[in-house]
């Protein structure tokens, strides 16, 4: 079985290798955690089997035709490199025909061995000799193999098919990337929908803001950004007075907008680093970073004025709504949940008498 095209009858044959050996440069299996292969490795050495060390090296050339992430330089020595394996394959290719070699399973065993060797190597010396490359190449060793070798029965096939029925190898070439395409974009779709599912899970339904899912994730990473040096927090919890009230009076409608209201106003007057979470029901959580201790009451009394100093629209009708504040500080001495828990048990106390800001004593002041 010849495994060279003929220039006579090739040439549209060796553009859809290319084209296909392009467009495999697109696509990524998934082999691992955060691990992702590319599929252009059997379509290159496939393309260069058959076609031989021009076909080869068009192909490698090929596979940065729809990159554009790189910068130039990159994209250049990637382009080399492509082609200098494809070149190796297909010369590789050409001794087995020449030398009537025809088992298909024989040509793509040396031809993924050549391919793998000058990939490995050829890509190592073209995008620096640091020891960085290095590493990640060690690290991703398995995926690589599993990229390159794991196609292989599918090449036995693709060239059996070919020394026979080259259009009918073409065509199952084409099926396979077009398989591999669906596969990827149904794995893309997936992942957002994931991702989209994820980001509700931590919105509120009513009001658009984080919950107390994503206080958890907010509370832990400030957390940490202060045990790595940085400033306290402040962390407050809002209570609205007499929302009842406003239910009982004038619906539950009439409650729903407040809230939503409550929450556009904080978010708008607040700076863009504080975070504001609804709780639950009338209350909400206030996140600030780079709040100390001095400065906690003052924060703490502002964000009292924020509802307490311009009304709402209630019911077309502008209405005066107060709320009462627990805050603590958030640092490293103690767990985030506990002074989630004090800042609760503070705005209880703040509720006894409405309107009121409370706020935790420290050693560097004293309860408001």
């Amino acid at each position: 079985m010849s495994t060279v095209i003929p220039l006579d009858t090739g040439i549209p044959a060796a553009v859809v290798l290319v084209a296909l050996t392009a467009l495999a440069e697109q696509l990524n299996v998934i082999v691992g955690r955060r691990t992702r292969v590319s599929l252009v490795g059997p379509f290159l050495v496939a393309a260069a089997l058959v076609g031989g060390p021009f076909v080869g090296a068009c192909a490698g050339t090929a596979t940065e035709a729809f990159t554009t992430g790189d910068v130039r330089r990159k994209r250049v020595a990637c382009a080399g490199a492509g082609a200098l394996q494809g070149f190796v394959v297909g010369f590789v290719g050409e001794q087995f025909a020449r030398g009537g070699v025809s088992g298909a399973v024989t040509v793509a065993t040396a031809g993924l061995l050549v391919g793998f060797a000058a990939n490995a190597r050829v890509v190592l010396r073209a995008l620096g000799r640091s020891g960085t490359l290095r590493r990640e190449l060690r690290a991703a060793r398995r995926a690589i193999a599993v990229g390159w070798f794991l196609p292989a029965p599918l090449l036995v096939v693709f060239l059996y098919l070919f020394g026979t029925t080259p259009d009918l190898a073409l065509a199952f070439a084409a099926g396979l990337l077009l398989v591999a395409a669906w596969a990827d974009r149904f794995r893309r779709r997936l992942e957002q929908a994931l991702a989209g599912e994820r980001s509700r899970a931590r919105v509120d339904a009513l009001t658009s803001a984080p919950n107390r899912y994503a206080l958890a994730e907010a509370l832990a990473y400030e957390q940490a950004r202060i045990r790595r040096g940085g400033r306290t927090a402040a962390l407050c919890f809002l209570d609205l007075d007499r929302f009842k009230n406003v239910n009982d009076t004038y619906g539950y409608e009439a409650g729903d907008r407040l809230l939503v209201d409550v929450h556009h106003r904080l978010r708008s007057e607040l700076r863009a680093s504080d975070l504001v979470f609804r709780w639950g029901g009338e209350e909400f959580v206030v996140l600030a970073p780079h709040v100390e201790s001095a400065e906690l009451a003052d924060f703490a009394e502002r964000l009292r004025l924020l509802l307490a100093t311009r009304p709402f629209a209630i019911d077309g009708r502008p209405r005066t709504v107060t709320g009462s504040v627990g805050a603590v500080l958030l640092d490293e001495a103690r767990p985030a949940q506990d002074a989630l828990e004090a800042a609760g048990r503070l705005v209880r106390k703040a509720k006894l008498t409405r309107n009121t800001a409370v706020v935790e004593r420290t050693a560097a002041g004293a309860a408001a």
